[in-house]
């Protein structure tokens, strides 16, 4: 027990336990939502910087994601058309279809970008793979670059190995597909804007919209409930230990003498 003036400061063990939990967990998780507000931020902030930019010439060593995330690029090259991938389970308005995902070789490097070209039809038979042509000489394209394509949980291999292509696959993985072509790639993929469609199509509007749900702002909302979680937390326990002293009360004085 602690005197503090007229009161008494009780230590009890449960309101203990209940502070130790809820005061490192309020200041985790507030600090937690700080730095989710400033990563969204930031792609906020590079979203909008990269997206004003203007067209570069894509080069073999633009390999630094941050840089080149969101830009407007044109790329001097050659498809592979020999080794493509269908990104699978795509829908546009509706109905089935893949992505289609060909390695481009950049030209005056040894090193390959991917590239959407766009989405493509399934089909009613899904053992059959839909042509997929292309250009075959050199071409001078612009794209926009982006973020491979993510997926909560990848379980497996994206797609089968071995010789046969184009490969099927249900999630993008440029270390695999690094592996199954031999090529060095990009970190990036980008999104192609302009040159002949050879029947895909490309529509990238909803794509390069910003798809954060969860603004900075509201991350920094959600903060402050967490701090003003662990700030009650320590102000219950304080007022739930204190006690007026009985020393100090009066309550033991008889004054019917």
């Amino acid at each position: 027990m602690i005197q503090i003036g007229k009161y008494e400061f009780r230590h009890r063990w449960g309101l203990t336990v209940i502070l130790m939990i809820l005061l490192p967990l309020g200041l985790f998780l507030g600090s937690w939502q700080m730095d989710r507000a400033a990563l969204k931020q930031a792609e906020i902030d590079l979203r909008r910087v990269n997206t004003a930019s203007a067209p570069a010439i894509l080069q073999g060593g633009d390999n630094d994601t941050a840089e080149m995330l969101y830009r407007t690029v044109e790329i001097h090259g050659v498809f592979d058309l020999e080794r493509q991938i269908l990104l699978d389970n795509q829908k546009h308005n509706g109905e089935p279809g893949y992505h289609v995902f060909t390695p481009l070789r950049i030209q005056g490097s040894d090193t390959y970008v991917l590239v959407n070209r766009g989405w493509i039809r399934q089909g009613n038979d899904r053992r059959f793979i839909p042509a997929l042509t292309g250009p075959v000489a050199k071409i001078n394209i612009l794209g926009r670059i982006g973020n491979v394509p993510s997926v909560g949980i990848k379980v497996g291999a994206p797609g089968e190995s071995g010789r046969i292509w184009p490969k099927r696959v249900i999630y993008l993985d440029l270390d695999w597909l690094g592996k199954e072509t031999g090529y060095t790639l990009l970190p990036y993929v980008v999104y192609q804007t302009s040159g002949e469609a050879f029947g895909l199509v490309r529509d990238w509007r909803q794509k390069f919209q910003s798809s954060q749900r969860m603004t900075p702002e509201k991350h920094m909302g959600y903060a402050l409930q967490w701090f003003s979680l662990a700030g009650l937390a320590l102000i219950m326990y304080v007022i739930l230990s204190l006690r007026i002293s009985r020393s100090k009360s009066g309550s033991g004085v008889d004054r019917s003498e």
